[in-house]
């Protein structure tokens, strides 16, 4: 069975999305967010500003949200080429010279911090840096080396983060490596054969071993891979995406209807709740006017929740109190039950805000506050 439901609640019309698995291709409506206890909640706050990355402390509660006047562990650094997150975990990597890399790595949980210089000993060499991924000890880079004008080699760098003397280990790799991810003790790297195929793969190392133990045909047209708390892989296409369970390989797909498909593929970050559902920013299609709104996914249930501004803010509010241009991040604060949407501000490309609202079934605005910054990522201890 596939389904298009419009629920209408209160003042919102909240529009619902679903799709069908290839196994039992059924769809049913998603149960209620639990309630939760009103706890302080404190956010740590990535903000993008004229090319730089920097953070602030907030601190919130079911009620109110104010900022922190403490500084964050978290320091003012160049916008990063490339980003990765795990939970608590935040890899960044920066492009220092044509054949010099620096990566920087934080704990928000341990309010942790470090960096360290890698390709130092490749000498002068035309390399670029295609993905990153870590886990809580190691750190993954993707590159590639271009030998002569028609050669180009792909690697993985493995480095030790437990390590005084900036270890690594290099993997070759036979494709292009064009993102990673860190799952069940493995790396699942998405690579792109731009020589023969031009078609998608996806190579498995053991990081007990670091040897390359499985791989697999995606075909054409993959748009991001991402994981879930059960650490199945998330391989999304524009149609449809492939549940990977991580240890045994094994797979389904889950088909959208025309006009029915969540859009997760354009987001680059996700955070999922303690049920399971996932919070990221949408392409929003015909669902509103804005290019991105917050949406949250069950997948269980295989239904999408879409939050469009115009559903729970008035247009005085959108475009002149607020002055929303477009989302930038969704989180969700789990103790206080309430979704948190970072959005650009349309009156000035370096500001930008932080809306909190009640999900369904009792939608509600809950406050905002206006930042000197785009939010780029929200960290809720």
């Amino acid at each position: 069975m596939k389904t298009y439901k419009i629920f209408c609640m209160l003042w919102a019309c909240w529009v619902v999305i679903g799709c069908s698995k290839t196994e039992d291709g059924g769809t049913l409506n998603g149960e209620n967010p639990p309630d939760s206890p009103e706890i302080k909640a404190d956010y740590t706050l990535l903000l993008q500003k004229e090319g730089t990355l920097k953070s602030i402390l907030l601190n919130a509660d079911s009620e109110a949200i104010t900022v922190n006047p403490a500084d964050s562990p978290f320091p003012d650094v160049t916008f990063p080429e490339l980003t990765y997150t795990d939970g608590h975990l935040l890899g960044l990597y920066q492009k220092k010279t044509p054949c010099e890399g620096r990566i920087m790595i934080y704990d928000f949980k341990e309010d942790q911090s470090g960096e360290m210089e890698i390709f130092t000993d490749l000498g002068d060499c035309s390399l670029s840096a295609n993905a990153i991924a870590r886990s809580a000890d190691t750190f993954f880079v993707a590159y590639q080396l271009e030998i002569t004008s028609k050669e180009t080699a792909y690697f993985v760098r493995i480095l030790d983060l437990d390590s005084d003397e900036s270890e690594f280990t290099d993997i070759e790799l036979d494709k292009k490596p064009v993102q990673m991810l860190v799952t069940n003790n493995r790396l699942f790297i998405l690579t792109l054969d731009e020589e023969i195929t031009d078609e998608y793969a996806l190579s498995v190392m053991d990081m007990n071993t670091n040897l390359l133990i499985h791989e697999m045909d995606l075909g054409f047209d993959v748009r991001r891979i991402f994981k879930t708390p059960e650490m199945d892989v998330i391989v999304s296409y524009d149609e449809l995406h492939t549940t990977l369970d991580s240890a045994s390989m094994s797979f389904e797909y889950t088909q959208y209807n025309e006009d029915t498909a969540p859009n997760f593929m354009e987001s680059d970050f996700e955070y999922f709740d303690a049920s399971g559902k996932m919070y990221y920013e949408m392409l929003s299609g015909s669902n509103s006017m804005y290019p991105f709104i917050p949406a949250v996914y069950d997948f269980d249930e295989n239904l999408a929740i879409l939050y469009a501004f115009e559903n729970f803010l008035t247009q005085e509010q959108r475009d002149f109190e607020f002055e929303i241009e477009r989302t930038s991040m969704v989180s969700y604060d789990e103790e206080n039950g309430l979704i948190l949407i970072g959005y650009k501000k349309s009156s000035d490309d370096g500001k930008g805000g932080l809306l909190r609202i009640k999900p369904i079934p009792d939608p509600e605005f809950i406050d905002n506050l206006d930042l000197e910054g785009v939010p780029f990522q929200i960290f809720v201890e």
